[in-house]
């Protein structure tokens, strides 16, 4: 398939496809939801998808801002605005170290499991499945698309060329990005989280969220599920 430049839609199984520096990645429409982080994931898994991580949100909003006026395009920008996009990364807060990043890690009673010794043997592993950033080395709260683009908590979350897509988005907003993760004066003890993606409106702010503090059991996330 030649490279594509914006979102190719291909009717049918209503494929919407999106280029990365990897490959072409194809997520399949209508979008699952709305519902929780553990809801969403489950019915894409049951409809043989695979749930699709931040890096591969990161290229499919990318896309739709190419042709934000285009019928599934629209769609995805009104759940930005509206609801959210689930990232499929769990996160864990370590006291006095950082945040691991996993994709699509395991879900017990509705809840990400991360344990820290098995995250840190992944990595030590070079795991690509799993990350690390330390406190101190990124910036949190509102910040600029530049800055946003070489975050290393948001490179861990959805890789270089993600958080580079994810601050040309960001550039299709009013105001400044921002990126919510807990600060580390208040991780005393092991946190699990999950990414999201949404653009915040407050009367006229609006801005692009990079959202890292959300347990997931609010029933407002979407997500399109990833063909294999």
């Amino acid at each position: 398939m030649a490279e594509i430049q914006g979102l190719n839609v291909r009717e049918g199984r209503n494929y919407l496809d999106v280029q990365s520096k990897k490959g072409v990645i194809s997520f399949v429409a209508p979008a699952f939801g709305p519902g929780t982080y553990a809801n969403v994931g489950n019915q894409i898994i049951e409809s043989g998808l695979a749930q699709p991580t931040m890096a591969q949100t990161a290229h499919l909003v990318h896309g739709t801002w190419q042709n934000p006026k285009e019928k599934y395009s629209s769609d995805i920008i009104n759940k930005l605005k509206n609801n959210w996009l689930w990232g499929f990364n769990g996160l864990l807060y370590v006291p006095n170290e950082g945040i691991y990043v996993q994709d699509r890690p395991k879900i017990k009673d509705g809840r990400v499991v991360m344990d820290k010794n098995d995250l840190a043997n992944k990595l030590g592993s070079k795991d690509p499945s799993v990350r690390f950033v330390p406190f101190g080395t990124f910036n949190r709260e509102k910040q600029s698309s530049l800055e946003l683009a070489k975050n290393p908590f948001v490179q861990a979350l959805a890789g270089e060329e993600g958080a580079d897509k994810l601050a040309q988005v960001a550039d299709k907003y009013k105001f400044k990005p921002f990126v919510w993760t807990i600060d580390k004066g208040n991780v005393n003890e092991p946190i699990t989280r999950v990414a999201s993606l949404y653009s915040y409106r407050d009367i006229d702010v609006v801005r692009l969220h990079v959202n890292g503090n959300y347990w997931g059991d609010y029933n407002v996330g979407y997500a399109f599920g990833v063909s294999k």
